[in-house]
């Protein structure tokens, strides 16, 4: 059933056509390509402290870009699927389960052949310096977007406006999640609350994980990420097994 879903669904994401694999790709090399010129001119140089800032911004840029997609991905699949739940042999749960790993191989797929254009273009650094501890991270960074998806998904039928608020949400998680540049050291008061974004501190893990000599800030730890992506998976499905019945009427 899941296959039969994935295949759906990746007719209904690229059309049948080649173009879906170029938009695909394009967009998270057109982001890091523009970003790159923009540091470049408002700083002067293409690095990012001892890194080559295109390498440091993709290690971030699409593990995060996975992760929120995740939220809105799951939190619309029950309404996008609703004509198949009439078959009892289909749950909001396949579909659900089919949007997260249908996320997860796309954008897999997608950061191993940027990194193989960006090592074509002349980039070094393409390889990570502890390839399962990266692989570890970017797993934390699946489990968090899917467990906030399945939270969003039960809670968007009795409150509309959820979807609202996260897409208002995305663009300052960029910013205060140092994805677009490592975050100075803020006085204790700041740092002590910037360090409750599990996704600041899952953009560190991710990139000394990957760039050799990348030393994390003190009381950085994939620890706390890990722990919300636990929780956030236990609080979505219990509410989606919850709310079962009204997910599959799209309520």
């Amino acid at each position: 059933m899941i296959f039969a879903l994935l295949m759906r669904e990746l007719k209904t994401r690229f059309g049948g056509h080649w173009t879906g694999v170029v938009w695909l790709l394009g967009t998270p090399l057109a982001q890091v390509f523009m970003l790159v010129a923009i540091n470049t001119y408002l700083r002067g140089r293409l690095h990012a402290g001892l890194y080559e800032y295109a390498i440091f911004l993709l290690v971030a840029l699409i593990p995060f870009r996975m992760s929120i997609g995740l939220w809105t991905q799951l939190m619309n699949a029950p309404k996008a699927n609703q004509g198949l739940f009439n078959y009892r042999q289909v749950t909001p749960m396949d579909a659900l389960a089919t949007r997260a790993l249908l996320e997860l191989v796309l954008e897999s797929s997608t950061f191993v052949l940027v990194m193989l254009i960006m090592a074509r273009l002349g980039y070094t650094e393409v390889l990570p310096q502890h390839l399962l501890g990266f692989m570890v991270v970017w797993m934390v960074y699946f489990f968090l977007g899917t467990g906030m998806g399945l939270v969003l998904a039960g809670l968007i039928g009795p409150l509309p406006r959820v979807g609202t608020f996260v897409q208002l949400l995305a663009t300052p998680l960029y910013l205060f999640s140092g994805v677009l540049f490592s975050l100075p050291k803020p006085p204790p008061p700041m740092g002590d609350w910037l360090q409750l974004n599990p996704m600041m501190q899952l953009v560190e893990c991710g990139r000394a994980a990957y760039l050799p000599g990348y030393i994390l800030p003190q009381g950085i730890s994939l620890n706390y990420p890990a722990m919300w992506a636990l929780t956030l998976c236990f609080l979505g499905m219990s509410l989606c097994r919850l709310r079962r019945g009204a997910l599959a009427a799209g309520e």
